[in-house]
């Protein structure tokens, strides 16, 4: 059975993190056993934009600063990386690192920041869906992928975690059209699936000191949840990820594409748990987001997609908080979204509902909108 790692941390105390972080994988065999002397070690943050540690969007600092110092311990020639949402340039790299104190990290270990925004197309034989990505250079380049994912809620895919992160070596606006290909979250999974058949981590180790529940994985709130988890399996540690926050593993489209494939079972159980015993730390009142609580299991195949497209919550903003940035305009995928007199305006009928503005908005300023019927259908079940 794949070992997956649970310890507790309840704060960011640099000292606090890099010993539970220690324990995780000391569990595990240790660092050494993921990388080797002179490995060139791509550091896969989660990066969605350029946001304060404080607000739960992004791996925490302290925790890239662990994993840095582990990864040196065992000889790893560290590289932090990810590509954000939007322009995938040097300028937009260097405001993130040093707004999330990625950059202080690096100044302190010694890791390097990437900023190479080259791109390689990889072919991918064995994928079920996309037989060929963009990817970031920096992934291509390196020996060993160690990603560092933060548990969050997603109005989209239901769930971020171990596995959606590979997402972020997609460049820049790239990922727009996959999005614009894929509006259906189950299509859309699937290719996540790939990605992560194609560029295998060694290693994950999640940041669930401060997750995100709600309307994550950027516009919840800010969850303290205590935990360090880590696997060399990215499905299995998402897995028990989302048992431990009571969320069922199977309601996850990335983990049923996973079950699919025969990746996993959606059980704790095809596990070994090591550290914590589940029991201890599980959770009763964590919320999942508003898209996630619309059943359509009941509904029969030929119905699911108008429900779909009518009834599911939309995006709207909010003028009261909408700053007329932009940059909803900018990243919206299927060009849905107009400014008029400062705000941001979304047209229904052209919104696929991926959204896209909800995630990247840096005010919290598109609410969801719940249709009046998707109250009848939705499950009053986690």
């Amino acid at each position: 059975m794949t070992p997956v790692a649970i310890q507790k941390c309840q704060r960011y105390d640099p000292e606090l993190v890099e010993a539970a972080m220690r324990r995780a994988l000391d569990s595990l065999g240790g660092m050494a056993r993921f990388v080797k002397p002179g490995d060139r070690v791509c550091l896969k943050v989660n990066l969605l934009r350029s946001s304060r540690p404080d607000q739960a969007v992004v791996t925490h600092p302290s925790v890239v600063r662990a994993a840095v110092r582990l990864l040196q311990e065992a000889g790893g020639v560290v590289t932090i990386g990810d590509s954000p949402s939007g322009a995938f340039n040097v300028g937009v790299l260097r405001r993130a690192y040093k707004v999330t104190g990625y950059e202080a990290v690096a100044r302190d270990t010694g890791a390097t920041l990437n900023l190479n925004t080259n791109s390689v197309h990889l072919a991918n034989p064995r994928g079920k869906l996309i037989k060929r990505f963009e990817v970031m250079q920096a992934v291509v380049d390196a020996d060993a992928i160690v990603t560092l994912p933060k548990l969050k809620t997603h109005v989209f895919t239901h769930f971020t975690g171990a596995t959606k992160i590979l997402f972020g070596v997609i460049p820049g606006v790239t990922k727009a059209g996959y999005h614009t290909k894929l509006q259906n979250v189950e299509r859309f999974s699937e290719m996540l699936i790939d990605l992560l058949t194609l560029l295998p981590p060694r290693l994950a180790i999640m940041d669930a000191v401060v997750g995100m529940d709600g309307d994550g994985p950027s516009g919840g709130r800010p969850r303290p949840i205590g935990l360090i988890m880590a696997s060399p399996d990215s499905v299995a540690l998402d897995v028990v990820a989302t048992t431990a926050v009571g969320i069922k593993p199977l309601s996850v489209p990335i983990l049923r594409a996973a079950a699919e494939r025969g990746l996993t079972g959606g059980q704790v159980s095809d596990s070994e748990l090591r550290g914590e015993r589940l029991k201890d730390i599980q959770m009763a009142d964590f919320l999942p987001a508003q898209t996630s609580r619309l059943d359509l299991s009941r509904l029969p195949g030929f119905l699911r997609r108008w429900v779909t497209d009518q009834l599911v919550v939309r995006p709207v903003a909010n003028p009261a908080r909408c700053t007329g940035c932009g940059a909803c305009f900018v990243d919206c995928p299927v060009k849905a979204i107009t400014m008029s007199d400062g705000v941001a305006v979304m047209d229904p009928g052209t919104c696929i509902r991926c959204y896209c503005c909800h995630e990247f908005c840096p005010d919290k300023a598109i609410d969801l909108v719940p249709g009046r019927v998707s109250l009848f259908f939705t499950s009053k079940k986690r």
